[in-house]
């Protein structure tokens, strides 16, 4: 095999670790699973969703089942605007463009602003799945580690940004994953600085705004607008409405969009019929209304876990006790949470190692809980389980 290929492919690997953790903890069976990040199916609205595609069928006839535009319905895209302002997401002069789930808007953006000869930067750890576009397309992806799996420490992203060839900073500041820290308004203030300052475009995943129902600082992206500089901000109606939709979203200055429009004018990959339902329930109330009911269901889910690793994880585990949305990113000193994993999955319990998260930094101590799927019945028992492992391991040691 070419060189070449042998590097894609093993990067292609490392991308898609977080699948393969995922895909072993399904395969368990009859565990609670901390592993994905796919919303609990007991919560999807079928009957809700019924009704939504008889009243598109009844109401919008052939249009759901004809080509779609390149970026969305209009009737959507302002549709989506309403409800990014609803919570509290306010970028005058963006427009909205529909994709088939945030990764293909940042595989849309990296083609229209990367080369081989231009890079990227992102968080370290962060959701490694959603970076392949830019190292695909581009030269490299440089990380930024976050201190103590919590903070963005500032001075390091300027030092990169300064190296002329960086072009992207791709950041999850909202719940971010997998360490469900949320960036402080000072921080990001300082963020759209740096990125004006050295001419850096930001890709703000802002996905896990609408699992907090909106209770997130104000975006990167709308500061970055006020001092007319390009920005890409993303959402995704995946956590809170059904991921087999497959509708994402992007905001994105009015001089980007015919360019974007033109490179997904090659694939369409949009279901008008599943854009329809979705503006349907936007336009009806049902949406935001559904928003705020799964924000507090998990903001009950995050705090039973945050009770539950209080009262049975060992000293030698911490974890960043301000982290919402999703997810925690727990350490545990002196115990290698990739060596200990099957260990978990025959005690009955499913996390996703750190590594899955991690580039080109090591840490084989770390592991991400999610709380997406297991309730608050469930979630205490997961982490005594878990738990038990991990002092069996340390009473070995």
């Amino acid at each position: 095999m070419p060189n070449v290929l042998t590097d894609r492919v093993a990067v292609a690997e490392k991308y898609s670790l977080l699948d393969e953790y995922v895909i072993m903890v399904v395969k368990a069976g009859n565990v609670i699973d901390f592993a994905s990040g796919s919303p609990d199916p007991r919560l999807f609205p079928k009957e809700e969703v019924r009704e939504l595609a008889q009243r598109v069928i009844n109401e919008h006839g052939v249009e759901a089942f004809s080509y779609p535009p390149p970026l969305g319905l209009r009737k959507l895209r302002n549709a989506i605007k309403s409800l990014l302002t609803e919570l509290g997401v306010s970028i005058p002069g963006s427009k909205v463009a529909i994709t088939s789930g945030a990764v293909r808007a940042v595989e849309l953006v990296s083609t229209l602003l990367l080369n081989e000869k231009s890079g990227a930067v992102a968080e370290e750890p962060t959701y490694l799945q959603a970076l392949y576009p830019l190292y695909v397309v581009g030269r490299e992806v440089k990380y930024i580690k976050l201190k103590n799996y919590k903070y963005l420490n500032t001075a390091s992203l300027a030092k990169v940004l300064r190296e002329p060839h960086i072009k992207i900073y791709y950041t999850v500041p909202t719940g971010h994953n997998p360490t469900g820290a949320t960036f402080s308004s000072s921080i990001r203030g300082e963020v759209a600085e740096l990125v004006r300052e050295h001419d850096v475009l930001t890709i703000e995943d802002d996905v896990y705004r609408t699992v907090l129902g909106g209770e997130a600082p104000e975006p990167i992206s709308a500061i970055c607008a006020r001092h007319s500089h390009p920005y890409v901000y993303l959402g995704s109606l995946s956590k809170v409405l059904a991921p087999g939709f497959r509708i994402a979203y992007m905001l994105i200055p009015e001089g980007l969009f015919p360019h974007i429009r033109a490179i997904a004018s090659n694939a369409l990959t949009l279901s008008p019929l599943n854009m329809l339902m979705a503006y349907e329930a936007i336009r009806s109330g049902f949406l935001i209304k559904r928003i705020r009911e799964l924000s507090r269901e998990f903001k009950e889910r995050m705090k039973t876990l945050k009770d539950s690793l209080m009262d049975y994880m060992p000293d030698c585990a911490s974890w960043n006790e301000n982290a919402e949305g999703y997810y925690i990113f727990i350490k545990v000193k002196g115990v290698n949470m990739i060596k200990i994993f099957n260990d978990a999955l025959r005690a009955g319990v499913g996390y996703v190692p750190g590594d899955a998260f991690l580039y080109n930094s090591a840490d084989d101590e770390t592991a991400r809980l999610c709380i997406a799927r297991p309730n608050t019945e469930e979630i205490p028992e997961g982490v005594k389980k878990l738990a038990k492992v991990i002092k069996d391991k340390v009473n070995l040691n």
